[in-house]
């Protein structure tokens, strides 16, 4: 019978002859060499994952010792190697996230903060490079642009600070800067469904209902005609103008008196007042994106109000 085998010396295939017990057997040479080249690709992944796993294990043999070598937990030696100014003697940041896991069992709030700026001030050139990079691909205006990218470093900031703070998401600790890739990536998808410039075939159609900020500014431009004349459109939205009259229906001042004492001021200032968002978090004492996230939370609990009372009159 002739069948496959493989010499000692050569990686090429040879037939040879064996015994002619099974010579009865019809064994395609073809289809035996097919075989044998998955199996000498399966053979290759394997030793490649064997050595990703040596390396793996490695890497985490070398962060447990750089963390069981640190100085007690809130000296100043310690301090002293966590604040490292020079990135070639700084510790890993896996290691900082163990220490922050450490800061959060002993409910060490200033100190878990304290790793926490450290770790941003490590990132932040990357981080702000990353947001105005991916949001280079996008049609926006300066200013949008510029705004776009401070939100979309923010949200970030805020995801990473919510991962670091649960402990059971121990990746961190072994692979910082991959984990930080991976969220990255589900901000950006957020941020852009959000912002309704997410154009996915396969979302759902209340994923991507919100229009774009540019197109409602452009509804308020006149349209130029050929002959030179511009007329300005008229646009009756009527879900806008059932909503207008539901809210003139109820008392929305005292709605808005039963917020919660962090949400009036911001609606009294904006819509009462005509303040912009910057004035009205210089008066506030707070960030631009704390009012808008405010600002979020004060209409839905107000839209939530107006829609149980509807019901409770309808009903």
């Amino acid at each position: 019978m002739k069948v496959i085998t493989q010499t000692q010396y050569k990686s090429k295939l040879t037939i040879t002859l064996k015994t002619p017990i099974l010579a009865e057997i019809n064994i395609d040479p073809c289809r035996m060499e097919e075989v044998w080249n998955i199996m000498q690709q399966e053979t290759s992944q394997s030793e490649t994952d064997v050595n990703h796993d040596q390396d793996l294990v490695r890497r985490r043999a070398i962060l447990a010792t750089q963390f069981q070598a640190l100085p007690i937990y809130g000296s100043a030696e310690f301090w002293s190697l966590v604040e490292e100014p020079q990135l070639k003697l700084a510790l890993p940041l896996e290691v900082l996230v163990k220490c922050i896991r450490v800061a959060i069992t002993q409910e060490d709030s200033a100190g878990k903060n304290r790793m926490l700026e450290m770790i941003f001030r490590r990132t932040q050139g990357a981080n702000e490079y990353w947001s105005r990079q991916v949001l280079s691909r996008i049609h926006l205006r300066s200013e949008e642009r510029c705004m776009f990218a401070h939100d979309l470093y923010a949200d970030l900031c805020e995801r990473v600070i919510r991962a670091l703070n649960d402990s059971k998401r121990l990746f961190w600790e072994e692979n910082f800067q991959h984990c930080l890739c991976f969220e990255r990536k589900h901000v950006y998808q957020a941020f852009l469904t959000r912002e309704g410039r997410w154009y996915n075939q396969y979302a759902n159609e209340s994923n991507t209902r919100r229009i774009p900020r540019s197109l409602i500014g452009s509804l308020d431009q006149p349209v130029q005609h050929a002959n030179g004349e511009s007329w300005e459109m008229d646009i009756v939205d009527e879900q806008a103008q059932q909503a207008l009259l539901s809210v003139e229906q109820h008392d929305l001042p005292l709605l808005i008196l039963n917020l919660p004492q962090k949400l009036k001021p911001v609606i009294w200032l904006l819509f009462w007042e005509g303040r912009t968002e910057k004035n009205v978090a210089t008066i506030l004492g707070v960030s631009d994106r704390t009012v808008r996230n405010r600002l979020q939370k004060a209409l839905s609990l107000l839209r939530t109000a107006i829609d149980m009372e509807g019901k409770t009159i309808d009903g």
